[in-house]
């Protein structure tokens, strides 16, 4: 199974690689392959739906659509990721103490066993050095946004389409604002269930994402700013359902995860650091050398003794 997903990112990858180097534009492959099928079927909506409406109630079905599409994707990565963080609150102590033998280790041989311990130390518990983080779902879901994106820039009839009286090939300052507000409250949402240590780390960069999705919807067509709305509307449902499903992980987390193998275990198993002369500084060696021309002397009057 390993094997198969492996295989699958790669592929997802390159795929994506082959499909951004092309760019955004209306000759692009990202166009050509995918925004123009989606800007096909976003228009078919939007004759369907009719009136003048019809163009922006088209790009929030088709963007509501494919969000539901992933969203258990996106469910299952965001479940993965925070039980990995949970498991790794119980295992930090373990990983401080293998920080503290790294920074006090006095040669490369005692730093080499303290990374080695270090790696050692997530494989042996079952915990992810990339924090749950799945490659797959995010090769796979960009070429479906970025197919989107591509649709709703280029998608004919967008030039004269207005929704609610508010043209979609303008910037407009309240498509703006309203992407900005959801994203925000899906930020709060996110940090109120965060661990206070990876609170302080990823806070600033969860309050800044709205505002750049806000600026960025600001200086875009009000088609990209309708887009950003509906986007933001899933990603607080998806925070939403982990806010619920939270408790049940913790407690899962909390009553299944043990420590199998300690710090102190893991720097046992490895071999004994052994202080060579290179590692030595020239006070060190010089030290050395001393003693150990005491020891010859001290050595030679016992000897002398002993005859006497």
């Amino acid at each position: 199974m390993k094997q198969i997903k492996r295989a699958l990112t790669f592929v997802f990858i390159v795929f994506d690689i082959i499909l951004l180097t092309g760019g955004y534009s209306a000759h692009s492959r990202m166009y050509q392959w995918l925004g123009r099928p989606i800007a096909d079927i976003l228009l078919q909506i939007s004759h369907w739906v009719g009136g003048v409406n019809g163009i922006g109630w088209g790009i929030i079905i088709i963007t509501a659509v494919l969000r539901l599409a992933i969203l258990p994707l996106f469910v299952n990565q965001q479940k993965n990721t925070t039980m990995s963080q949970l498991k790794l609150r119980i295992l930090k102590p373990e990983v401080d103490k293998i920080r503290d033998i790294t920074q006090n280790a006095k040669n490369p041989q005692e730093q080499q066993a303290a990374a080695a311990a270090s790696m050692s130390l997530y494989k042996e518990n079952g915990v992810s050095m990339t924090g749950g983080i799945s490659f797959l779902t995010m090769a796979i879901q960009l070429p479906i946004f970025s197919g989107v994106y591509s649709a709703i820039m280029h998608a004919h009839g967008l030039q004269s389409a207005t929704f609610f009286g508010l043209a979609l090939n303008k910037p407009q300052i309240v498509f703006a604002i309203l992407a900005g507000l959801i994203y925000l409250l899906q930020a709060w949402l996110s940090l109120q269930r965060m661990p206070e240590e990876q609170r302080k780390v990823s806070g600033m960069m969860l309050l800044m994402s709205p505002i750049m999705i806000a600026a960025f919807s600001m200086f875009s067509s009000g088609s990209i700013g309708l887009y950003f709305i509906v986007g933001g509307i899933f990603a607080l449902i998806q925070t939403a359902i982990l806010h619920v499903q939270y408790p049940a992980l913790e407690a899962k987390v909390n009553r299944e995860f043990k420590v199998l193998k300690t710090a102190e275990d893991l720097m046992a198993s490895q071999p004994a650091a052994t202080v060579t002369p290179a590692d030595l500084s020239p006070r060190d060696v010089t030290a050395t050398a001393s003693s150990s021309n005491t020891k010859q002397r001290n050595s030679g009057k016992q000897n002398r003794n002993s005859k006497g």
